[in-house]
């Protein structure tokens, strides 16, 4: 009882638990770090929709649309002193958008502008750490960051967010492995405030699940989908807002083409299993995985569910839009994962 009274009082003895999120979509990763018990009380993005979402769901103003490709320090540091007051920030959490590195991604262009965003993220970092010390930091991205092909930008990241004055700690994590009944395996970098915390460890999280949810237990027993059409609305799809998907326009949803389980043409047809996880949520316009039943594509409900989002978060938006925002969304249950190995790390170190 002593040992947990204690436990108790280390936990709640971080002064702030205020972080700021960069690159926040539609608020997966932000959700799980409020679960862990920090507040995101700063949130930006570029797409304006995905802020709409954000806000939507947390009831609030908390997420402003910034491209951070261009945005400088000055005014993020007004905004959230705007916004915050004297309330200093602990950390920095977000994933930049990651299809320029991705193992998927065979038209490489070193200009897209999503190439410089790691970077971005290093130097605006380094500009609220000498503003605010900050405790730590968290970056996302796809595990493609670390190939043969991207090793030297990698290090150049890496060697920019140690500049900003952190002691960093590298590790893979797999969704499944953390309650999301997806395979989505991302790179992730967590660094702390090397002046404050110079002797600090940190151990990744390790898995929650023995055995991984199935596709099945996710969406199985919803009811069937509305098919999108021009004209439609919210209140027209009556289970969810976000249950509708695409008219299944191509012959091979009809001529038993795509019925073999598991059955897989490219990145435009990939059946799902009932007893397996899916494939990992990230999708093109024509590219949502197929349901299993195979005579159509998923919801963007059924892959909300997929991601880990709970039942009655909502994105708004056109179809595409909501396609894009769960692609790009990093699952709330990574985040939470994280956001407790950090809190524990922090707080065996006050």
């Amino acid at each position: 009882m002593k040992e947990e009274i204690q436990n108790t009082i280390k936990k709640n003895s971080i002064k702030s638990k205020t972080v700021i999120s960069f690159f926040s979509g539609c608020g997966g990763f932000d959700l799980g770090f409020s679960s862990a018990g920090f507040s995101v009380e700063l949130a930006l993005d570029v797409d304006p929709v995905a802020v709409k979402s954000y806000n939507h769901n947390r009831g609030q103003m908390v997420c402003h649309v910034a491209d951070l490709a261009h945005t400088d320090p000055a005014t993020i540091l007004e905004l959230y002193q705007h916004e915050c007051g004297s309330v200093k920030p602990l950390g920095v959490i977000g994933g930049a958008p990651c299809q320029t590195f991705s193992n998927g991604n065979v038209h490489f262009n070193g200009d897209d502008v999503r190439h410089t965003l790691p970077r971005r993220y290093a130097y605006l970092l380094r500009a609220l750490n000498e503003e605010y010390d900050l405790d730590f930091f968290v970056f996302e991205n796809v595990k493609g960051i670390t190939s043969k092909k991207h090793q030297q930008e990698f290090t150049t990241i890496k060697r920019m967010f140690s500049c900003a004055g952190f002691k960093l700690f590298e590790g893979v994590l797999d969704a499944v492995n953390f309650g999301v009944a997806q395979h989505r395996c991302r790179v992730f970098l967590v660094g702390f405030n090397k002046v404050k915390y110079p002797n600090i460890q940190f151990a990744f999280p390790e898995a929650e699940m023995t055995v991984p949810l199935t596709v099945a237990s996710k969406i199985k027993d919803l009811p069937t989908p509305l098919f999108f059409k021009q004209g439609m609305t919210r209140e027209d799809i009556s289970f969810h807002p976000n249950h509708w998907t695409m008219y299944p326009r191509s012959r091979k949803f009809t001529d038993g083409f795509l019925k073999k389980n598991g059955y897989k043409q490219g990145r435009s047809f990939r059946v799902l299993q009932w007893d397996k996880p899916s494939s990992t949520v990230a999708y093109g316009n024509r590219e949502i995985h197929v349901h299993p039943n195979a005579d159509r594509r998923l919801s963007v409900y059924e892959a909300m569910l997929l991601q880990g989002f709970p039942e009655d978060y909502e994105l708004l938006g056109t179809l595409s839009d909501q396609i894009r925002q769960v692609s790009d969304a990093i699952p709330p249950q990574l985040g939470a994962a994280l956001g407790k190995a950090i809190r524990e790390a922090l707080c065996d170190h006050i």
